[in-house]
């Protein structure tokens, strides 16, 4: 690793690659070619084992400006090249972008001014999906008035932005609360963000769009993989650990938030074969005790499965798959009767 050397810079960019071969560049052109100086910025690009071209493509775009940094290291996932790159970084403000995707053209002076003019320890931005050429807006932050919050306000009204190239982080921040990311893990942004969030002090919004996700159907995130499921019981693992520590008036927020996580577990049930299905119920009763942010969540769909998950602990998997057929069966029925209505008022 040949370590390009900034005097102070404002923002580190890290990039973990891995598998991007037709990405990877226009990602990286759009960080580099943007419109602060050189000095300002730094690039760190973590090889994490790239077994198709991704690095020769990184080293030849890397020899064109003198702020990019390429480290490489041998297969470890996502969360460990970003630590790797989160370790090497000396920028003031951290931002993760994801190699398949790319950013807004000459977006960086806008965001340094406001990240600096304002001490944030966060920055939340927009983003888009961009499928066949066509951006479409992710969120919308148009009904937040004030121009900062903290990130336990943002938790209250359900503003959390999983996505970690979303928020833009303030390094001594990350530092100081230890806010790495957990190793070995697919949704690895489900257990950061929200403890991230928790400590977070002052934190804007920008309801531009920034950010542009390349809706790669081959990616780690869209891919079939049953890891994930047995992975989101480890976040709600995680997250019920760290909620130990929290203040009893905002334990609500974490038990709706490790419930979304077990949901969302055993909504990949459905890509299951039968004894794959077996495994996950053996895990899930070996969590149980995940089961009481489920009953004390403030959703009763939850509730309900908290309640029966305790009863049933052996078949979660076809007690949430009973609740969603309800649920499902449920909305079909007042769909109609709310078609059938607005039919008989335009016929009256």
């Amino acid at each position: 690793m040949i370590r390009n050397k900034l005097s102070s810079p404002k923002l580190s960019i890290i990039i973990p690659v891995y598998n991007v071969e037709p990405y990877v560049e226009k990602c990286l052109r759009s960080c580099a070619e943007q419109n602060i100086p050189y000095s300002d910025y730094e690039i760190i690009v973590v090889n994490d084992g790239t077994k198709d071209n991704s690095l020769n493509i990184v080293e030849r775009v890397a020899k064109e400006y003198s702020n990019i940094t390429v480290v490489s290291q041998k297969n470890a996932g996502l969360s460990a090249a970003r630590n790797k790159g989160l370790s090497l970084a000396v920028g003031e403000y951290i931002w993760f972008i994801d190699s398949d995707d790319w950013i807004e053209d000459n977006c960086f002076k806008k965001l340094t001014d406001l990240l600096y003019e304002n001490c944030l320890d966060g920055l939340i931005i927009c983003a888009a999906n961009v499928l066949n050429g066509t951006p479409s807006k992710r969120q919308d932050y148009s009904e937040l008035k004030r121009t900062f919050y903290s990130g336990i306000e943002l938790l209250k009204m359900n503003y959390l932005e999983l996505c970690v190239p979303f928020t833009i982080y303030r390094r001594d921040f990350l530092k100081e609360n230890n806010l790495k990311f957990k190793e070995g893990i697919f949704h690895e942004d489900s257990e950061f963000t929200p403890r991230s969030y928790y400590f977070a002090k002052r934190i804007a919004v920008k309801n531009d769009v920034i950010y542009f996700v390349n809706i790669n159907p081959f990616s780690i995130t869209r891919s079939i993989n049953y890891k994930k499921a047995f992975d989101y019981i480890k976040v709600a693992r995680s997250l019920s650990t760290f909620s130990q520590f929290i203040p009893t008036d905002l334990i609500y927020i974490y038990n709706n938030i490790i419930s979304r996580d077990i949901n969302n577990s055993l909504y990949n049930s459905y890509q299951m074969d039968n004894i794959t299905i077996r495994t996950l119920n053996i895990e899930l009763k070996k969590n149980k005790s995940l089961f009481k942010h489920l009953r004390k969540s403030t959703i009763a769909k939850y509730r309900i499965e908290g309640i029966l998950f305790d009863i049933l602990p052996r078949h979660c998997v076809q007690v949430y798959k009973f609740i969603q057929f309800i649920n499902f069966n449920q909305y079909k029925y007042y769909s109609a009767i709310s078609v059938s209505n607005k039919m008989q008022s335009l016929t009256n």
